[in-house]
């Protein structure tokens, strides 16, 4: 459990990070082409990954109607409805929006009988929504209303959700790497040929990034998505889909982190806060309090019937 902890911690570090990241990028390069570009070189990166480890890239049984629906709805779908969802709303809602994602993804899979949670479980990620709040709220009235921008996020992870449950079953005969390649490269090849017939002069703007800029790019493209999401998909087949969806929280916390530290914004108590009821959402909803209750239970009971003989 310790390793799983570790790997999601890991991804969710590069995932928060990200966050930031893409904030700088933005400020170069239009979103959509910036998006397409930057998962295209995370697909070319992981085939390329394979092909030097040798691994097998080309399956007969590859399931292309769920690869192609996984793609169209974690990839083309969910970027395209945030990015444009981005747009049209503020980034407090829209951090809000997004932190209901493990929720959501949690009510789908009971709903769906593809994972069965306790109360206690679900009640963790309950907690961990709350935890966000917490975080990202720092005024009630910056989140009234519900315009048609927040209904895009939520309809992006909405789409996102049920694409994991499709990846799962796609990962029970294909590798995570290899799915999680294919997912990317074609979906963002589509999001290419896209913006190259609605928006072709925007291209121009990587012949005037810094190399830094290149630097953060790169980091982005083949560390934050390359790996992070190979990581993710990989979880999904080991542990479960709601399980692996309640670790999205830390991400939260990382992009805090990444957000004071990288675009120097300050850091508040109901942060902290938030971030501390966002670590035991996580604890709860994982099982792990759980695990650690059963396991005092066994410690403790050949010690009861001791004294009790």
């Amino acid at each position: 459990m310790l390793k799983i902890y570790g790997i999601m911690a890991f991804t969710m570090f590069l995932w928060g990070i990200n966050l930031a990241l893409l904030k700088l990028l933005v400020l170069d390069i239009p979103p959509i082409v910036m998006q397409g570009t930057r998962i295209f070189v995370a697909g070319i990166s992981l085939f390329l990954i394979l092909l030097i480890m040798k691994k097998k890239i080309i399956y007969k049984e590859m399931p292309w109607k769920l690869v192609l629906l996984a793609t169209l709805l974690g990839v083309i779908g969910h970027h395209s409805l945030l990015a444009a969802g981005l747009q049209q709303t503020t980034a407090i809602k829209s951090s809000l929006i997004l932190g209901l994602a493990p929720l959501i993804t949690a009510i789908i899979a009971v709903a769906t009988r593809s994972t069965s949670l306790t109360k206690l479980r679900f009640f963790g990620f309950v907690i961990g929504f709350i935890g966000i709040s917490v975080a990202v709220v720092e005024d009630a009235s910056a989140i009234s209303g519900f315009g048609l921008g927040d209904g895009l996020v939520l309809g992006s992870i909405i789409v996102q959700a049920f694409s994991f449950f499709v990846i799962r079953q796609i990962t029970l005969t294909i590798p995570p790497l290899v799915l999680t390649a294919y997912l990317l490269t074609i979906g963002s090849f589509i999001m290419l040929l896209y913006s190259l017939v609605v928006m072709p002069e925007s291209f121009a703007a990587f012949t005037t990034l810094q190399p830094i800029m290149w630097g953060i790019f790169l980091f982005s493209s083949i560390l934050a998505t390359a790996v992070g999401h190979s990581l993710y998909n990989s979880m999904i087949k080991k542990i479960g889909t709601a399980e692996t969806a309640i670790f999205t929280n830390l991400s939260t916390i990382f992009a805090l982190i990444g957000a004071v530290v990288i675009l120097g914004e300050p850091l508040h108590a109901s942060q902290i806060f938030g971030c501390l009821l966002i670590i035991v959402g996580v604890l709860i909803g994982t099982g792990g309090i759980e695990e650690w209750i059963r396991a005092r239970k066994l410690k403790n009971q050949p010690q009861e019937q001791y004294e009790g003989s």
